[in-house]
């Protein structure tokens, strides 16, 4: 089934829930990226239970935005998409690999992104680490994404995708080409602070044993007052930016991100 999510995204975009395929119109240009189950082995609850060329999930780089290049190059901004099959590596849902952003040239303050959900059924578990430390957690937040809504993950956060369905789902992101993307500290404890996994027919958040501190986390539902509370929230995260690109500063600025995120004493 081929289904119609530009009323969703705002360009010419269509998923083929079967072939999963994404089908973008226009003159927009995406490059698809496949992540494959040998590089996603050291962070799975089951290790080597698929083999190790099959795709876990794939990425979508913008190569050409069309009439909206020159912004995007202007603001050093980009967009990708996140596409996850209905899959399992032995009892745990498909997920992403989860990772860290890079600071701000200049600053302390990891660069931040903006995500969408397009179509299916997504959680997105997000972990913070205590005075840097990989193995210890400050703060774990579970956010059960919907369509047509998106959400700030904010400095500091690693980020980690799960679809805990029988069907696809796509997701898009707003963020900082100059954000490098440290996969490191997630793979060094075999994944994120919660496995997701199937026992019995029933969904089930494991601990990651490897962490020596890891606070319950804390399940969202309404972003309003909180940190991860969108810039536009009700608008198409796409056409957001390009009206209004001065509310994505804070993702490549370090001013305006202190502004945002950091206590009033501690802002340049």
């Amino acid at each position: 089934m081929v289904i119609d999510l530009t009323p969703e995204a705002g360009f010419p975009l269509h998923l083929d829930t079967h072939a999963l395929e994404v089908v973008i119109g226009g003159d927009i240009l995406f490059e698809r990226q496949p992540r494959l189950v040998n590089e996603m082995n050291p962070v799975l609850f089951e290790p080597d239970s698929l083999p190790a060329g099959l795709p876990f999930y794939w990425n979508f780089k913008l190569v050409h935005a069309g009439a909206a290049d020159p912004l995007f190059q202007e603001t050093r901004l980009t967009f990708g998409l996140v596409l996850l099959p209905p899959l399992k590596a032995g009892v745990e849902f498909v997920k992403t690999h989860g990772h860290y952003h890079s600071c701000m040239p200049g600053s302390q303050i990891a660069y931040p992104e903006v995500y969408t959900h397009y179509y299916g059924e997504l959680y997105l578990l997000m972990q913070r680490r205590a005075q840097g430390i990989a193995t210890e957690l400050d703060d774990c937040v579970l956010y059960r994404m919907v369509p047509g809504q998106s959400i700030l993950v904010p400095p500091g956060y690693a980020h980690i995708l799960i679809n805990p369905s029988r069907g696809p789902a796509l997701m898009g992101g707003l963020y900082s080409l100059d954000a490098i993307h440290d996969y490191d500290p997630v793979r060094e404890t075999a994944g994120g602070a919660y496995y997701l996994i199937e026992e019995a027919g029933r969904e089930q958040f494991l601990p990651n044993r490897r962490y020596t501190r890891i606070p319950p986390f804390r399940l969202i539902s309404d972003l309003s007052g909180t940190r991860f509370h969108p810039p536009d929230e009700g608008q198409l995260l796409w056409r957001s930016f390009i009206a209004e690109p001065q509310r994505y500063s804070f993702i490549t600025n370090p001013v305006m991100a202190g502004r945002q995120f950091l206590p009033e004493d501690q802002r340049s």
